[in-house]
């Protein structure tokens, strides 16, 4: 019993860590003015299966990303045309799919999977020790219009695509 105690802790310790920084990513992402102007929200998604909870929409509670409020919505099968952030988890069945989907629409796409970028995405979060690293493919990001600061490159492990 106490194996199990344990460890459903670590998973959620795990996802507070990748929820705080999927939250501040989108404060370095440069989306084109269409997927913007004339929004109140930037919207964070998180596909099904969403594995923060309640965590996502604790941590935007009130804050405000360039004048819009920071929205966060679950979304399920296709909904995820408004998402300037989206979230597929490792355990989302259709991530590669849903990619293919949304083809170069200006989202920016985050996984915990480890074959993320490969599959097409632009951010893949992995907790080594205590710590969220990431990994960023700056070619997806390029296709899909967004500009990704120069300040959050700097702190990825590896970035692929860089000029």
């Amino acid at each position: 019993m106490g194996g199990w105690t344990l460890s459903a802790q670590r998973i959620t310790d795990e996802f507070r860590l990748k929820a705080a920084v999927l939250f501040k990513l989108a404060q370095f992402v440069d989306w084109p003015a269409p997927a913007v102007e004339h929004r109140r929200t930037v919207d964070l998604c998180v596909a099904a299966p969403n594995p923060f909870g309640r965590l996502l929409e604790a941590l935007a509670d009130g804050e405000s990303l360039n004048g819009r409020s920071l929205a966060v919505r679950e979304t399920t099968g296709g909904g995820h045309g408004s998402c300037h952030v989206l979230f597929l988890p490792n355990a989302a069945t259709m991530r590669k799919a849903t990619l293919e989907r949304i083809g170069h629409a200006p989202i920016l796409t985050v996984s915990d999977a480890p074959q993320f970028l490969d599959e097409g995405g632009m951010v893949q979060l992995r907790v080594i020790g205590n710590r969220v690293r990431f990994d960023v493919s700056l070619t997806a990001a390029e296709q899909a219009g967004l500009r990704i600061s120069p300040q959050l490159l700097r702190l990825a492990e590896r970035v692929r695509g860089a000029k």
